[in-house]
């Protein structure tokens, strides 16, 4: 174990497409968390009323990713949550906040410097890669 995670450095991770797998993830994340209560509140009603069936039937996912989405929701928060403090605040600020805020924004916010904030916005997205099994490896 000790040795794969040594060996990690030494491979060839696609930074570029990694980056966009772990910030589809953290979008469908986000997207969830504003609209998931709805879904279940929509999922629990339709029971009761048959106007919703049809609803459910044309719905994107099906009832039964909706664990499937809780879950990952679930990983992604746990994952979050092994990071340095920084990195942790700027991953909610930046992707799972409602309202999302820009970069060049949130490093003054942060008082941190541009080159500063990129570094440890891509040092978080490369721990999450790695803990949500997201790396790119190049060929």
């Amino acid at each position: 174990m000790v040795k794969h995670i040594l060996n990690i450095e030494k491979e060839q991770m696609d930074r570029r497409a990694t980056r966009k797998r772990v910030e589809s993830v953290l979008e469908a994340v986000r997207m969830y968390r504003a609209m998931g209560c709805l879904r279940r509140e929509n999922g629990a009603v339709s029971n009761r009323n048959e106007l919703f069936k049809v609803a459910e039937q044309g719905a994107i996912y099906p009832m039964s990713s909706e664990e499937n989405l809780l879950g990952e929701c679930g990983e992604v928060e746990q994952a979050i949550s092994r990071l340095d403090e920084q990195e942790q605040e700027i991953i909610r600020e930046r992707y799972l906040k409602k309202d999302k805020t820009f970069d060049f924004l949130l490093f003054h916010e942060l008082n941190l410097s541009e080159r500063t904030y990129h570094r440890i916005k891509a040092r978080a997205i490369e721990k999450l890669a790695y803990m949500l099994r997201l790396e790119v490896k190049v060929q």
